[in-house]
């Protein structure tokens, strides 16, 4: 039996984005056709190759690569998801990463919603191989893992699509993995680096 497929919103919109040349593939009339049963879902559809290449070009970068965690990001900043949208927009922008006072790691500041007002609130980068410096949470945080993956200090892997949480009083360290960056959404109520040094660091840098 046929059913509707549904296209995620930014796939149809980066089809819709210019104008369809005759023969390529049109998302709405392939799902019209499914529903009414007139095309076989085994069937393969080929797309013309301008069309193919866009729809690549609308998922290897933000807001599209990240699309699908749209939903949970919106909860996790307390924000809608059209400003989330517009959040990972930003991210393909020059100049949307900042250095984080760390070596390898980069961070893009955002601004939550009531819930998450007096936490640190951002996305964050990390270089191949990074390794993040044993710290400990005076408050909760939440980490949800966007792209690439990293190990802590208690040898567990954090993947795409996992959400950690890591309660006051925890204390950690992690290494991101050498086989590519890790970018991850984190909301932060309280962090205290192990080391004086960092200590230092973090308290000229306003954390």
């Amino acid at each position: 039996m046929s059913r509707l497929i549904e296209l995620p919103q930014f796939v149809r919109e980066a089809l819709e984005r210019e104008e369809r040349e005759e023969g390529e593939l049109d998302a709405w009339a392939l799902a019209e056709a499914l529903e009414s049963g007139a095309a076989d879902p085994l069937d393969p559809i080929a797309p013309r190759p301008e069309g193919f290449r866009r729809l690549l070009a609308a998922v290897e970068r933000p807001p599209g690569r990240y699309a699908p965690f749209c939903a949970r990001l919106a909860q996790l900043f307390d924000l809608s998801e059209d400003a989330v949208l517009a959040e990972l927009t930003r991210l393909a922008q020059p100049g949307a990463w900042r250095f984080a006072g760390l070596p390898g790691i980069q961070q893009a500041v955002l601004r939550g919603g009531r819930r998450v007002a007096h936490a640190e609130t951002l996305f964050v980068r990390f270089a191949p191989g990074t390794r993040f410096p044993r710290h400990r949470h005076t408050g909760d945080e939440h980490v949800l893992v966007l792209e690439g993956h990293y190990t802590d200090s208690a040898g567990i892997v954090h993947r795409p699509g996992e959400l950690r949480e890591w309660q006051a009083g925890s204390e950690h360290s992690f290494r991101v993995s050498r086989e590519g960056p890790c970018i991850f959404a984190s909301v932060v109520f309280g962090r205290r680096f192990s080391a004086p040094p960092l200590r230092l660091l973090a308290r000229i840098l306003g954390r």
